[in-house]
């Protein structure tokens, strides 16, 4: 019987894949290794990185439509939801009516923009200290390299 890691690294069609080399695990991995350090950062105030991306997000674009925030934050509408009610539950975002009557807006509260104020130093020290352990030079080619990724697998669906 093989181990575990001998059947993952077994591929599709008979040939052999290494782990190393599944891009969906490399990439995965190394975001969750980042998110550890926004989130341990971000905890110090309370917040997740996601709960801290949204309240920014909607005091930037605020208010703003749920479908609208899904869409610039390159959410589906179910996980917008999901991640919107502890915000909404806890009084830092509100959903109210729209411009319409038929839509929909979420907005910032004050104690919203106080926790998102309180935040920023947090996303501050963890954004340095992951620049620190990844190295500027790399950091930069990281950027440029999933901006490379994202416009050509966005043009290729």
């Amino acid at each position: 019987m093989q181990s575990p890691s001998t059947e993952a690294a077994h591929a599709v069609g008979g040939g052999s894949l290494q782990r190393s080399a599944c891009t969906d695990t490399q990439a995965h991995q190394l975001a969750r290794l980042v998110r550890q350090h926004y989130d341990a950062e971000l905890g110090k105030a309370g917040l997740r990185t996601t709960q801290y991306w949204l309240l920014a997000e909607v005091l930037a674009h605020g208010p703003v439509r749920p479908c609208d925030l899904a869409e610039a934050m390159s959410l589906s509408p179910s996980t917008l939801t999901r991640n919107l009610k502890p915000l909404v539950s806890t009084g830092l975002l509100e959903l109210g009516p729209g411009i319409d009557g038929r839509t929909r807006s979420v907005r910032i509260t004050a104690s919203g923009r106080r926790k998102c104020d309180e935040g920023l130093p947090h996303w501050t020290a963890a954004q340095a200290r992951v620049h620190r352990l990844i190295g500027s030079r790399n950091v930069s080619a990281l950027h440029a390299l999933i901006e490379e990724c994202l416009s050509s697998m966005s043009a290729g669906q």
